[in-house]
């Protein structure tokens, strides 16, 4: 007879098991309601571990405050515990850093030594959003953008609804916030390069202003963001069939314990939609590809030709260097060169779909809101093309 003896899962590990139906992982916990009444909480995951660290990560969090407790609890202590045990990890870092600068610089300044029993719509509208909204600086401008606002209250909805679903406060305060409306004149502008200034800024580009104006003739005949454009190396490049492999991104340095930014920039073998994809290129960008091939070592970035990544605010601030001895007074960012791609494909007749998958959108929806710049002279053609006989 074995003296072996069967371990016992610890107390309060519940119960998990494969699913074959779900094909995935499921575990099992008795919790336990704000008002003390218990429940069956569930977490799925591909895996066995997965699924095992989802519950962990969910009991970690409360297991710390007593049930019947937790809506007395700051929101700053929550919000705080929610960060660390529910979201990192589970976002990208660079996200990550946005929502913890939003909780550190705006919720719980604003409304964290509030309880979440005392949390209520009419608070977050006006002691977060509307004092956001109304913030100036000594001129007389406005502190905050309409996308700093929504981006700090949807950080705050995140957490709350969190707190609904795990039972600890029973209704969001936050569905019914009313943000404001974002004005006109404050709208982030994205300016594809007219035609005009588009033939400037590429004879700039001849002229030895910026080390980086490779990498801006590249994102100009392609459409690549600018951080796949600096990650690409020779092993990348297809010559034969024209395209770039497209797989990676250069993204900031963010510190993996506290979630802040970090010095630098470093490279990450993921694309902004977590999709690989070929990136076709013409004769403008093959000759441009051809001469940078002969030079650049191999592991090196095709963008510096070198195996430290770009920082990508300096090529920022070197695009706009290249700007003005182009004469260009309009004020264009490095971003404006990928929409400037996209609208000379569409006025060349290539079709929406076709767009959205050289320039990697996940939406096509997202193509034709954001990367579509029709002309005054396209308007007028369109219109002057209709034929009533």
């Amino acid at each position: 007879m074995s003296d072996s003896k069967k371990t016992r899962r610890p107390k309060g590990d519940g119960s998990i098991k494969f699913d074959p139906e779900k094909k995935k992982w499921v575990a099992r916990i008795t919790a336990h309601r704000a008002d003390g009444t218990p429940y069956r909480k569930t977490f799925e995951g591909k895996t066995q571990r997965e699924t095992a660290q989802k519950r962990d990560e969910w009991k970690a969090l409360h297991d710390k405050v007593p049930a019947g407790k937790r809506e007395m609890v700051y929101l700053s202590d929550y919000i705080m515990t929610w960060m660390q045990n529910v979201k990192k990890g589970s976002i990208k870092l660079t996200t990550y850093e946005r929502y913890l600068r939003d909780v550190k610089t705006h919720i719980i300044p604003s409304i964290g030594n509030l309880r979440l029993i005392n949390l209520s719509t009419s608070t977050i509208q006006t002691e977060l959003c509307n004092k956001m909204r109304d913030a100036k600086d000594s001129n007389g401008n406005e502190l905050y953008s309409f996308s700093a606002i929504r981006n700090a209250f949807n950080t705050l909805h995140s957490c709350l609804q969190y707190a609904v679903d795990v039972g600890d406060i029973s209704l969001n305060p936050c569905d019914k916030v009313q943000l404001p409306t974002e004005r006109k004149a404050n709208a982030k502008q994205i300016s594809p390069l007219s035609d005009d200034e588009a033939k400037q800024f590429l004879i700039a580009c001849e002229m030895g202003v910026s080390q980086y104006e490779w990498v801006y003739k590249l994102i100009l005949y392609t459409g690549l963001r600018e951080g796949e454009a600096c990650a690409l190396r020779p092993d990348d490049v297809n010559l034969e069939n024209g395209y770039l492999s497209i797989h990676a991104t250069i993204i900031p340095n963010i510190d993996s314990e506290t979630g802040t930014r970090a010095k630098g920039f470093v490279y990450q073998n993921s694309t902004k939609t977590k999709k690989d994809r070929r990136a076709y290129f013409g004769d403008d960008a093959r000759t441009l590809l051809i001469e940078r091939l002969k030079s650049c070592p191999n592991g090196c970035y095709l963008a510096n030709e070198s195996q430290t990544p770009v920082n990508l605010v300096y090529l920022g601030r070197q695009f706009k260097k290249v700007c003005e001895r182009a004469n260009i007074t309009m004020n264009h960012t490095l971003h404006d060169l990928r929409h400037t791609c996209a609208t000379k494909l569409v006025q060349s007749g290539t079709d929406a779909k076709t767009v959205s998958a050289q320039l990697g959108h996940s939406n096509i929806k997202t193509t034709l809101d954001y990367y579509v710049h029709p002309s005054e002279n396209d308007k007028a053609n369109a219109m002057r093309s209709l034929n009533w006989d």
